[in-house]
């Protein structure tokens, strides 16, 4: 790219810099041209592939759901507002935003963690291609007509780009942004930062399947012993929603009868007159569901490491809240 180009005719502006100012205004140009560019490929493969792309990308899956969600929050409103079905209105409206993020998030946590479980049978056969005397390109080409699961689309991305001159370095360090994980990033970055440093690449790469093996076993120890929690989430909240679940069927209705006695008698303090089953069977329904979305949110921190996985616990735990609430109490 030429500098004029980017100074256009103002010949002043560019004597006024020094070169090595020229050169990094140019890259910094050229990098925002190139991240430009990638917000159109996202674009022209959502249309190409919507579900695909959003499983790449999770997180625009709220684009979608949300106003499809405030769409059906306020037609619910104009048609039930002042009545009790409101609250399955508010409801259905958040489990209608939040759901298909949900199902995205979990699509793309099964996908990553497959590529991560190939990723150093990945590395070792390239690192036994490489001592055999096959050159880094031609090594790649070679396991991408193999399987290793998710990854396999990624092995041939990268065979592809390799074959139009793009170093194993760069196309590993491209594979990284693409899927950004701890462990695929502390791999690829002890592969590049080795082969900065000089020395075998072969030996390079083997130590880095044996890293990423290792750390994929100790983060599998620790979710096993994290799912504990989830089911201690689990647990403590299905005894809540048996405590308010008595309370309302029990102590409600109890005090809704006292309330009547006192008020037949002509002795009813204002407390006891003043009593509304509805209204209180309502909260008790209002603190279960909310309970239930915080209790999916906890458990998909704790159990999972992400708040975004704990969105499928929450929409089991409201459902269930609400399920209890309008067909059992």
């Amino acid at each position: 790219m030429e500098i004029k180009e980017i100074f256009g005719s103002d010949a002043r502006s560019r004597d006024s810099l020094t070169e090595e100012e020229l050169s990094e205004l140019e890259d910094s140009l050229i990098d925002t041209r190139i991240e430009e560019s990638k917000k159109n490929v996202i674009i022209r493969e959502f249309i190409k592939n919507p579900v695909l792309t959003l499983s790449y990308y999770p997180e625009y899956t709220f684009i979608l759901s949300v106003p499809v969600g405030l769409v059906f929050l306020f037609a619910g409103l104009m048609l039930t507002w002042g009545t009790p079905i409101i609250d399955d209105v508010i409801i259905f409206s958040v489990l209608i935003s939040i759901t298909p993020p949900a199902i995205t998030f979990h699509k793309k946590y099964k996908r990553t963690d497959t590529i991560e479980e190939y990723l150093p049978t990945f590395l070792r056969d390239i690192s036994e291609m490489s001592r055999a005397g096959l050159t880094l390109p031609r090594a790649v080409n070679t396991v991408a007509k193999g399987e290793y699961g998710a990854l396999t689309k990624e092995v041939q991305v990268m065979d592809a780009s390799m074959s139009w001159g793009v170093s194993f370095e760069e196309a590993l360090r491209n594979f990284a942004k693409r899927v950004s994980t701890p462990i695929i990033v502390r791999s690829v970055s002890l592969i590049t930062q080795a082969s900065k440093a000089g020395g075998r690449v072969a030996s390079v790469l083997e130590a880095a399947a044996r890293d990423a093996r290792e750390v994929k076993l100790l983060e599998r120890e620790r979710r096993g012993n994290m799912m504990v929690y989830v089911v201690i989430s689990y647990m403590s909240f299905f005894v809540f929603l048996f405590v308010i679940g008595m309370l309302t069927s029990t102590f409600v209705p109890t005090m809704a009868e006292a309330g009547k006695a006192a008020q037949s008698a002509g002795a009813g303090s204002q407390f006891i007159g003043a009593f509304d089953p509805a209204k209180y069977t309502r909260l008790m329904m209002h603190t279960g569901v909310i309970q239930g979305f915080m209790s999916g949110l906890v458990a998909g921190q704790m159990g999972e490491g992400s708040v975004f996985q704990g969105l499928k616990h929450s929409i089991i735990l409201t459902l269930v809240a609400w399920m209890v609430f309008t067909f059992v109490i």
